[in-house]
């Protein structure tokens, strides 16, 4: 996928993020839908209310058929299965890479939601809170997991970058763009005004995910000349 393609895709990415930062504001904090087992779900205790959500809304995805698409990486790939569903697509499949850190992902979500929401805890509202949460978790997931093709496209315009593999920082350095990042922050924090949600907490949203997208960057180059090395050692 051309690169201008793939920074489109981003950027549409990028407003439904903020957008269901939004969804997500409306709602009270709602602490019970994270804490395992303050919701009692039949069968599975000690899982909480938002986990059991992201595991319904990845196994209805998958069983659309997102997961055969190369560009797209469940969070819990151990619920999802095979779909049922066949379709032609013409992405490359890329070299495997491990996909961004879902833990990591997770934590962080829940460690902004106090900045984004109102205290409180509203029982009601715990089926859309969940919702929402796991939506705005997929849709960050493939966010970031965009990189590797993001580095893939960058490889083929400057194949000379594989060579800086061994040396992290340098390579880091080579696949940024500062102006794009700039440009990215500057539109989030747009769209954030227009939702009249805090620009300043958006704004450090992205900063992380720009971050998180990067380290995967880097990952896909180095598994790309790990895999040259091997070959030529065959």
């Amino acid at each position: 996928m051309e690169l201008a393609k793939l920074r489109a895709k981003l950027d549409r990415l990028n407003e439904q993020i903020v957008s269901r930062l939004k969804d997500r504001a409306w709602f009270a904090l709602n602490p019970a839908v994270y804490t395992p087992g303050a919701i009692p779900i039949a069968g599975r205790p000690g899982i909480s209310f938002m986990e059991w959500s992201l595991e319904g809304l990845e196994r209805y995805h998958a069983s659309l058929g997102r997961f055969e698409v190369p560009d797209q990486h469940p969070l819990l790939p151990e619920v999802v299965g095979p779909s049922p569903v066949q379709r032609r697509l013409d992405l490359p499949h890329l070299p495997a890479i491990a996909p961004p850190p879902r833990d990591q992902l997770i934590r962080y979500y829940i460690a902004i939601l106090p900045r984004l929401c109102r205290p409180g805890d509203d029982p009601h509202y715990y089926g859309e809170t969940a919702y929402a949460d796991a939506d705005l978790l997929t849709r960050m997931n493939e966010r970031i997991y965009l990189g590797a093709f993001v580095a893939h496209s960058k490889l083929a315009r400057r194949p000379e970058i594989v060579r800086l593999a061994a040396k992290p920082n340098a390579l880091r350095l080579a696949l940024r763009d500062p102006q794009r990042e700039v440009n990215v922050i500057a539109q989030a924090c747009a769209a954030a005004q227009r939702y009249e949600l805090d620009a300043g907490l958006v704004a450090e949203i992205f900063d992380w995910i720009i971050a998180q997208t990067l380290d995967l960057e880097v990952r896909f180059v180095q598994q790309v000349a790990s895999s040259a090395v091997g070959h030529d050692n065959e």
